[in-house]
């Protein structure tokens, strides 16, 4: 397929203490509304301390209208099972693991004046026994059987998590399989976080480019994200 031809060249915009890299011209289109973004926080990534989310969070309250951060709590533990824990092991260290992320997200948030009434902090489980987003994930499930490009990207990007989370050596197939289920769950939010969330148009980012997003919304893959779905590298500006 061929990619959508504005991806990736929207020029950096700087908005004080961040900058802003919309991936294609429809998501420049939704960062220039800023009605909504979705703040994806990662376990295990030494990028989200306490401090640096402060700032973010107080950024993001001043542009965007809406703010809704996520934390991957029911995906992890895919990671743990595909690193090889048991399960009973793998389900208490993510769930170990996400408690002392939450309070930490909380802390950041509550000390630049915590979420307003239209904010929400959310534990993905919270939000994934919904009809839309469970409609995504079966919709995002058969283009990972069916589309090469995606499923390539998809096994790539489960490798380097699971080397940043020690594993040293080969992998087999099935570790593979079991680390893709984390990434695989945060899909549905970069195709219908609108709909997740009720919102008119909503901003997915990351501080660095995630090939998986960028696969979706170059249009390089069987999914598509439609013109309300932006997605944006915001990084800090110094």
């Amino acid at each position: 397929m061929a990619p959508v031809g504005d991806a990736g060249l929207n020029p950096v915009i700087q908005r004080g203490l961040f900058t802003v890299e919309p991936f294609t011209e429809a998501s420049r289109r939704v960062w220039e509304r800023r009605e909504h973004a979705v703040f994806g926080i990662s376990p295990g990534n030494s990028y989200f301390q306490v401090a640096r989310m402060a700032e973010l969070f107080g950024w993001l309250r001043a542009e965007f209208d809406r703010v809704d951060a996520v934390i991957p709590d029911s995906a992890l533990v895919h990671t743990y099972l595909a690193l090889g824990y048991e399960p009973q092991r793998a389900a208490k260290k993510a769930r170990g693991e996400i408690n002392v992320l939450y309070n930490r997200v909380t802390r950041a948030w509550d000390s630049v004046g915590g979420p307003r009434a239209t904010d929400g902090l959310h534990r993905m489980s919270d939000l994934s026994s919904g009809t839309v987003y469970r409609e995504k994930l079966a919709e995002c499930e058969r283009a990972l059987d069916e589309d090469d490009v995606l499923r390539r990207t998809c096994a790539e990007m489960s490798r380097e998590v699971l080397r940043i989370r020690g594993h040293e050596g080969p992998l087999t197939a099935d570790q593979i399989e079991e680390s893709m289920r984390y990434l695989t769950a945060e899909l549905p939010f970069f195709l219908a976080s609108t709909d997740i969330f009720g919102v008119s148009t909503s901003l997915n980012f990351y501080h660095r480019a995630l090939p998986l997003a960028e696969v979706v919304f170059s249009g390089e893959c069987l999914l598509r994200a439609p013109a309300r779905q932006g997605y944006a590298t915001i990084r800090p500006a110094q």
